[in-house]
């Protein structure tokens, strides 16, 4: 296990503040100009969608008044700079047309590079929740940190956090359904409290098609979490290798499979509730 450095603080602690627009194009008090060609994309971001009008209108204001807040980047071996913190500061500069921008140059291992990204992108809170639940699992899994550890790196409790990684437990449709902004995390944590990834998914038909708010969906959770369900009709008993086999579907597609056996042959359903789900539904299965 790595031993765990304090970047709690947030970026901050590694950048000293801003008291000019304008950075020197010599090293001077830690800030520099670089080309832009010559910083790469950071391969830890947790950061996954961005939203290009609002990379739009960074790039009108930079274009106007330049980069006021320096990227952070980390110098590799040949030359090049990894980016650390201000994707969309460089996306933006970029498409400003400019050639440089001013840089602060910190040199960190994989640890500070993805704990920096992560500290930076939640502290703007730039990330969506999905997005924000995987950087966390990610410090977890890659450094052995504990939530408590996860917490005091990105300034929140660890309740925040606990929350944040259970998002990780639903299927996938409900995730892409929050990271999407389709609806809410808390709609989401409360189908948590639904047993069987079937009735998770039928929760989830029913938000799309009602749009209830958080404590209705925690109501009509209770309905699948007190014993059998009036008005659902019980699935034909499969074999074990079939459940399997429905399940993994289930897993793959996101939505609810039915297979009813019939002789050698039978019948498979796959739902879709919405043409944009049936969209998701086709491209997983074409592998588009």
């Amino acid at each position: 296990m790595q031993a765990k450095r304090g970047l709690g603080r947030g970026l901050e602690s590694l950048i000293p503040p801003l008291t000019a627009v304008e950075v020197p194009a010599t090293p001077t008090a830690g800030g520099r100009t670089v080309s832009v060609k010559s910083i790469i994309p950071n391969r830890m971001q947790p950061r996954t969608v961005f939203d290009e009008e609002k990379i739009k209108e960074l790039s009108d204001s930079i274009r106007e008044q330049g980069v006021i807040q320096p990227l952070v980047v980390s110098p590799k071996s040949d030359g090049r700079y990894e980016l650390i913190a201000g994707e969309r500061r460089l996306r933006a500069s970029k498409l400003a047309g400019l050639e440089d921008v001013p840089v602060y140059v910190k040199t960190v291992d994989d640890e500070g590079l993805l704990a920096l990204s992560i500290i930076e992108n939640v502290q703007r809170e730039d990330l969506n929740p999905i997005e924000e639940a995987r950087a966390y699992q990610e410090l977890i899994d890659q450094f052995d940190y504990t939530q408590d550890e996860v917490a005091k790196q990105v300034g929140k409790s660890r309740v925040a956090v606990a929350n944040s990684l259970r998002l990780l437990k639903l299927p996938r449709a409900i995730q892409e359904d929050v990271a999407s902004g389709r609806y809410s995390a808390g709609h989401a944590r409360a189908v948590l409290s639904v047993e069987g990834l079937h009735n998770q998914l039928k929760v989830r038909e029913r938000i799309i098609r009602e749009t209830p708010t958080v404590r209705d969906v925690e109501k009509m959770v209770q309905s699948y979490t007190g014993g059998a369900k009036k008005g659902v009709r019980k699935a034909p008993k499969l074999s074990a290798q079939m459940n399997d086999v429905v399940e993994n579907m289930k897993q793959a597609l996101g939505t609810k499979v039915a297979v009813s056996p019939k002789g050698k042959g039978g019948k498979l359903v796959i739902e879709y509730y919405s043409s944009q789900d049936l969209d998701r539904i086709y491209r997983r299965i074409i592998g588009g």
